[in-house]
């Protein structure tokens, strides 16, 4: 995900250049679980003061489903539009000092956003914070119904099917007397429903 921008930091300001993508990306960040490569198009456009990058982008990550904690995959897709400055002019390759420079201190001060001193255009670290941002808090199954989560109903009924008879009296015995009596009121909730 780098690009080389010498020649569109030489063009007047309005320069454009469209690339489509498809990354093997699963080296970007050790704890995010990617299950396909990153898709989509990126543009790069000449500003007065550096490269706008601008991207729709998608991919697939393996994520727990928050309800069943079963691994699910979820698509992923996300927009970014991210402001990068050069760190040296590509006429003369003269350091840009920081007072040269138009726009905010934080850009200034974000090394993500920052075109290198061999004019290389890096969108690897944008990329990986708008996966992060882009990623449900919540992720869950595909849902079906009335809002029931599939791998959850599948769980229930296997533990249905459970033979309750393969567990010997010294086993309940033993589950009943280490339950804290606080609970005791939904252990005879539970036993009666198993009744009906």
């Amino acid at each position: 995900m780098q690009f080389n921008v010498a020649q569109l930091l030489k063009e007047p300001t309005g320069s454009t250049r469209r690339y489509e993508l498809v990354e093997d990306i699963r080296d970007i960040d050790p704890e995010l679980e990617l299950l396909g490569p990153l898709m989509g198009q990126v543009q790069l456009m000449r500003t007065h003061s550096g490269v706008l990058a601008r991207g729709h982008l998608s991919t697939a990550v393996k994520v727990m489903c928050n309800r069943c904690l079963e691994p699910i995959a979820m698509a992923v897709r996300f927009d970014f539009e991210e402001s990068f400055r050069p760190l040296t002019e590509v006429h003369t390759g003269r350091f840009i000092l920081p007072q040269e420079f138009e726009g905010a201190s934080e850009e200034l001060e974000d090394e993500a956003l920052l075109i290198d001193a061999h004019h290389i255009l890096d969108i690897s670290e944008v990329v990986r914070q708008n996966i992060w941002l882009a990623l449900p808090m919540y992720p869950g199954c595909n849902w079906e119904g009335a809002g029931e989560c599939p791998n959850w109903l599948n769980y229930q009924q296997d533990m249905r099917n459970v033979d309750v008879s393969l567990i010997t009296e010294e086993e309940q015995e033993a589950d009943t007397g280490s339950i804290d009596p606080r609970w005791a009121a939904l252990l005879q909730l539970r036993s009666r429903l198993e009744d009906e």
